[in-house]
């Protein structure tokens, strides 16, 4: 945030939200993924998690 990268928020609210991410998705992980998956899947996932909290669904090139 300070370096411009990310928009000006409460950082104690961005740090809950992201990390109620991942406390949802290893909840309920049966749900979301196998839970014999290999790690590179569970890897995938963290990632697609990761890139969704921090560039969001909507496509930007419209």
């Amino acid at each position: 945030m300070e370096k411009g990268i990310y928009r000006r928020m409460n950082p104690k609210i961005v740090a809950k939200v992201f990390l109620g991410i991942f406390a949802i998705a290893g909840f309920s992980e049966e749900t979301i993924m196998n839970p014999d998956a290999s790690p590179k899947a569970m890897q995938e996932m963290a990632e697609g998690i990761s890139d969704i909290f921090l560039r969001g669904v909507l496509n930007n090139e419209q």
